[in-house]
């Protein structure tokens, strides 16, 4: 996945190893019962409270971004991860990932990339 491009981020589809083609996107506030979902199926638990505090940062302090698939007839969140910015000296690496591993491969990798590449375009961006 190298050459990863932050500026085609929004509104673009990507094919994954296994598993239906994906969106990543920023996440949203709406988001939140789609990711306690997805943290459901994969055995983990997140407060409600964590969950928003989570989708409510400041977009120059934490980078969200979901994956979202058609899964049936809907629109499922089938990832999502997190990047903290604040106090960052540019070398940035992903708070945590969390991919549906049984619609999924290569996902995980995908939203680590797309993290590390939107950090580094706002980076840039700060510095200019």
């Amino acid at each position: 996945m190298s050459g990863f491009d932050p500026g085609a981020l929004l509104a673009r589809h990507y094919e994954l190893l296994r598993g239906p083609r994906v969106c990543l996107r920023l996440a949203r506030v709406r988001d939140q019962a789609g990711i306690e979902e997805l943290l459901h199926r994969q055995g983990m638990t997140v407060t409600g409270l964590e969950l928003a505090r989570l989708l409510r940062s400041h977009p120059r302090e934490r980078i969200v971004i979901c994956a979202t698939a058609l899964i049936g007839s809907a629109d499922t969140i089938v990832g999502v991860g997190s990047l903290e910015l604040r106090g960052s000296t540019g070398a940035h690496a992903p708070t945590w990932v969390v991919a549906d591993q049984a619609q999924t491969d290569g996902l995980e990798e995908l939203l680590h990339e797309a993290l590390i590449g939107r950090a580094r375009a706002l980076t840039l961006t700060q510095a200019a």
